[in-house]
């Protein structure tokens, strides 16, 4: 049994405090994933604290909308110990299982006007899914798709209609290799973390929602 621990949303250091404590409560785990928005407006050195806790353990991350695209290669330097997945995926071996992690920041229904200013439209976020749905198309015992925007719009639930197309897309729903496992942040005010939608499970793991670090067991 492979035992997961995700979360999203620190925003460190806003809640550095709030993730260490709840992570320490967990006890031993195999896989730390961690779901975008790391750091408060790309301050990638607030990371620190967080990374020398887990350093001995695996971890996967992905990227956020807050963890700036001009500091993406600066997390990727400094924290070397982190798989870092940005469009792009790893196969790990648990329990003789062949684990496949898809990990993106993911897709929006909807430019937001500041990703307008910087030429990112409906063409880019098409490409993503084709890139997203490409990875999940591989051979694995286990799929398990990470993204920060939310991959699945069951999952937003609690967040105000109007701003759904800012939150996601529902990925889970459209691509032809469904994961098993759907992790992803970004909602902070969904009222529904949980969703089974098929054969996958859909995680809404941003700490501000749950107050927590999610346990997920496979």
């Amino acid at each position: 049994m492979l035992k997961l621990i995700a979360s999203s949303d620190i925003h460190s250091p806003k809640w550095t405090g709030k993730f260490l404590n709840s992570l320490n409560k967990v006890g031993d785990f195999d896989l730390l994933v961690l779901a975008g928005d790391l750091a408060d407006r790309g301050g990638y050195k607030h990371l620190y604290p967080i990374f020398n806790q887990v350093k001995e353990k695996k971890c996967v991350a992905v990227f956020g909308n807050e963890d700036f695209q001009q500091y993406r290669e600066s997390y990727k330097k400094e924290y070397p110990g982190v798989t870092w997945l940005d469009d792009s995926s790893i196969l790990m071996d648990f329990d003789s299982r062949r684990v496949l992690i898809v990990g993106s920041d993911g897709v929006l229904q909807r430019s937001t006007r500041f990703q307008q200013l910087m030429g990112i439209d409906s063409a880019y976020y098409k490409r993503k899914l084709e890139r997203i749905e490409e990875l999940l198309c591989q051979e694995a015992d286990v799929k398990i798709l990470v993204t920060h925007y939310a991959s699945s719009m069951e999952t937003v639930f609690g967040e105000r209609e109007s701003v759904y197309p800012f939150l996601g897309y529902p990925i889970v729903e459209k691509v032809k290799c469904p994961p098993d496992i759907a992790i992803h942040g970004h909602a902070h005010y969904s009222k529904r973390t949980f969703y089974s939608n098929g054969r996958t499970k859909i995680y809404n793991v941003a700490l501000p929602a749950n107050g927590n670090v999610v346990t997920i067991s496979i």
